[in-house]
């Protein structure tokens, strides 16, 4: 399912009106607003994804809350400790604030809707983006965590497969760190005990993030 109906769909269908009565705007305003801002936060979360180290600092976000929570809840609309999470989610996938103004103000310019307020809306967007992301994978890691772990989950694990996965990511590449520094040794004439290699699911798990 796509981001934007699974959000539509969020707060038993109400999530734009809701949205609308805090920020003074029709339901249909926020709706508009909401489809143009999930590219740029959607196609973040796909770069970050596209190396080892982003896929795990993705998982490690999405595992640090519980965003479809967040998005379940009307009382995310003016709410200062929402707003200050979904600025963290930007910060993290944009890095400069320069970024986010360019997008706002490209947004401004076809959105009956002031930059000022886009910019306020912004890290609103962003929970309710990664609350559709956590809705849509949340299943489908919870799979892959099962393979991997060849069904040995505990129940913090299936609680939260994204950090679950996290964790099995580190320690593969911790592993294949010491895979090429006993290598190096050899090269020297330096042994060192081997260590078993884990299977990790980076290819199918990075697939979860395209195309949000």
């Amino acid at each position: 399912m796509k981001l934007f109906h699974i959000i539509a769909g969020a707060q038993n269908s109400r999530a734009f009106s809701n949205m609308g009565q805090v920020f003074g705007f029709s339901d249909e305003i926020m709706a508009q607003t909401v489809r143009y801002f999930i590219p740029p936060i959607s196609k973040a979360i796909e770069k970050q994804a596209q190396t080892p180290g982003g896929l795990i600092s993705i998982l490690e976000l999405l595992g640090s809350r519980r965003y479809d929570r967040f998005l379940d809840d009307p009382r995310i609309f003016g709410h200062p400790q929402v707003s200050k999470e979904g600025q963290r989610v930007l910060d993290f996938l944009f890095e400069r604030e320069a970024r986010l103004q360019k997008i706002v103000e490209n947004r401004a310019r076809v959105l009956p809707v002031d930059a000022a307020t886009l910019r306020r809306l912004f890290p609103v967007i962003a929970v309710m983006v990664m609350g559709a992301v956590e809705v849509r994978t949340r299943r489908p890691l919870g799979v892959i965590l099962h393979r991997v772990a060849k069904g040995e989950t505990d129940d913090r694990a299936v609680a939260n497969p994204f950090m679950a996965l996290a964790q099995h990511l580190r320690k593969q590449e911790k592993q294949e760190r010491d895979g090429r520094r006993r290598r190096l040794f050899s090269f020297f004439g330096v042994t060192q005990p081997a260590q078993q290699p884990a299977k990790a699911p980076a290819g199918a798990t990075r697939g979860l993030f395209e195309s949000a």
